[in-house]
Parts: C-alpha cells; structure tokens; sequence
C-alpha cells in the first residue's frame, strides 16, 4: 500500500521551513543569531539551538526498539504526535476520523481543535476491537482511527489480530498508542511495522520510564510517514535538555524497566485487595499502571478520598463505564494508604 494517497496535497508539495542547524551544528557559528557565550546547564550547552532532526535521540529510540532512526520521530509528548497526523492526513471539511469508546479523551479533543468530524465506534462488551465490526459501520471519508492498547482507562490490551487485519483490510492510517505497552505482557506492534505503512505507533517517556515531566512522546512508522511529519513539526520542538534526558534514561532502559515488574507486582497486590471488598462490584484486569473499578457511588467514593488528598479518577462519565473509578498505581505505602482509606468509605457510606 502506498500512504502517498493519504496526505493533504497541500503537505505533499510543502516546502518546509529549513532552520540554521539541519546540516552544521560544530564550528564558528555565525548564521543562527545566537549567542556566542557558552551557556551550560549540567554540563549540557544551551547557547546553540538544538538539533532540528534530533538524530542522537532518534538513534536512542531507534536502538530501543530495534528499528531504523528513519522509523522514529519524537514530540513534545504524544500530545504533539497527534496534532501532526491531523495536520499530515485531515482535511477540515472532508475527512473525518474514529475514535474507539472508551478512550483516553485526547483524540477527540484534537479532532474537535482541527475541525475534524470525530466518529465514535464502541469497544465490545469486553472492551475490545472487531475489525470486521468496525469495518460494516465505519463512515465514508473517514481517514484515520486511533486506538489505544493497552487501553487507557479500561486497561485491556487489545487483540493483536484484528489490528493487524484492520491495518492490512482497511487502506487508511491505523494510529495504535502504546503509552502503556511496557506494562503488558505481550509486544509491541513495532515489530509488525514493516509491510504495514499505514500503521503509525504511538510511544512515550512518561509511563514506564517515569519522565511524564520532560514531555517526551514518539511515533513510530515507516520512513515515508516520518519524512512527512518532519515537514510539519516545528524546526526545534525538543528542548537539548529534553533530548538529553531522554538519551540518558533510553541508555540505562535496563534499570528503568526493573520498575516496571515492581508496579506489576503492586497492581495484582491492589487488584487482589479491591476484590475483598463487598462493596466493589467488579476490578478490571490491567496490562497497565493503573486498575479500574465499579463501586456503587463512585463520585462520592472519590470526593471522600480527595478530602483525604488521595487523588484518583472519576471515570463515570464515559460509555459503558457508569460508576467507575480509575486508580494508578503507586507505591506500596501510598496503595496502602489508598486501600485503608477507601475500605473506610465504602464501609461507613455504601
């Protein structure tokens, strides 16, 4: 399948802007109106812009997931991934896309922000996708879906086959965001990528590797789809210090990812424990970092646990998931703390 069919022909004949360090980032700088005074944080030199085609993280990134630095392009968190697939694929006033329910609530959003008509297709009873299902009801000009697996809240990862039949039935841009796929028990949809170039996978720093705080979120694609995301980003949307992070934390992924079996660990501990209760209706199983669960009251259960500045998610409001509550998963004694509180109120309120 050839993607080229998919781009705005506005992008595909797009100029884009060519800043001063695409090609020469070492010796007597003149051309970039920066300062000439070496400026240093760390020991990481912030004087000079950073490089526009982050090839040191990119090669980090690459490295990680075993696949070329031509598959990978890294964003201000996966936030700014999306708006480059709108900016790529979604003409206002022609295309639309679809959105699997319930979701994490971005794709919408940035739908509504691009002007793009937004379909919504509903999981299955066990929150899970039909390709077949979704390929009877999907409009027409429909351009893009997104699913997230695991998904975020129902924490289900989703079936690995009826992507991969979708993506390969269906010639148009298949968007899957693996925030949480360190969590999982199974692989990524990365190693699927080649002779699938209408897949684009969606990853981050800030789940399993803890750097929700430096933004960092990448796509993962074919060469082709990357080219055309590097025309629309901005010329220098990663801060040095954001790339430098992110190659250290990428450099010591070994360590970072012991974590990652300890937060395993402590959600069967606190999906176990929710299960106990009475009061608990039904504990969602999880490939993620975090547990949802129904429990009669789940508005008040929350307003109680806020008062004891215990934070967690009403999640209520979205389809199929009445009186539902989403909890992340901490550490052992801030878990504990959230089981002791919480048997408190569902005791003395349901």
């Amino acid at each position: 399948m050839d993607v080229t069919g998919l781009i705005r022909p506005n992008i595909l004949s797009l100029e884009p802007y060519h800043s001063a360090r695409e090609k020469i980032q070492e010796g007597i700088l003149l051309d970039a109106n920066e300062s000439p005074y070496t400026q240093e944080w760390q020991g990481i030199g912030l004087n000079r812009y950073p490089d526009p085609y982050q090839r040191k993280l990119r090669s980090a990134i690459a490295q990680y997931l075993g696949v070329r630095m031509d598959n990978v392009l890294a964003g201000a968190g996966s936030d700014e991934v999306l708006d480059w697939i709108f900016k790529v694929f979604c003409q206002p006033g022609k295309d639309r896309v679809a959105v699997a329910e319930p979701t994490y609530g971005m794709y919408r959003v940035t739908a509504n922000i691009f002007g793009i008509p937004c379909f919504e297709f509903p999981f299955d009873k066990r929150f899970d996708f039909s390709a077949e299902r979704f390929l009877e009801v999907v409009p027409a000009h429909t351009k893009v879906l997104f699913l997230c697996s695991p998904n975020n809240p129902t924490g289900n990862l989703l079936d690995r086959d009826e992507i991969l039949q979708l993506s390969r039935k269906w010639e148009k841009i298949v968007v899957v965001d693996e925030a949480y796929i360190e969590f999982a028990e199974h692989s990524s949809l990365v190693a699927d990528l080649d002779g699938i170039p209408n897949l684009i996978v969606l990853r981050t720093l800030s789940k399993a590797f803890g750097r929700a705080g430096i933004r960092l979120g990448y796509a993962v694609a074919s060469p082709e789809v990357i080219a055309h995301f590097l025309k629309v980003k901005a010329p220098y949307n990663l801060s040095t210090l954001t790339m430098e992070n992110g190659c250290q934390v990428l450099g010591e992924s070994e360590n970072q990812l012991r974590r990652v079996q300890e937060i395993r660990r402590e959600r069967e501990r606190v999906a176990a424990q929710l299960r106990e209760i009475p009061q608990i209706e039904q504990v969602f199983s999880s490939q993620t970092n975090f547990l949802l669960f129904r429990s009669p009251q789940a508005s008040l259960i929350c307003d109680r646990l806020l008062e004891k500045q215990i934070v967690v998610r009403d999640r209520s409001s979205l389809t199929g998931l009445v009186n539902c509550i989403r909890v992340s998963i901490g550490t052992s004694s801030e878990n504990d703390l959230f089981l002791d509180e919480l048997q408190r109120i569902v005791k003395g309120n349901l």
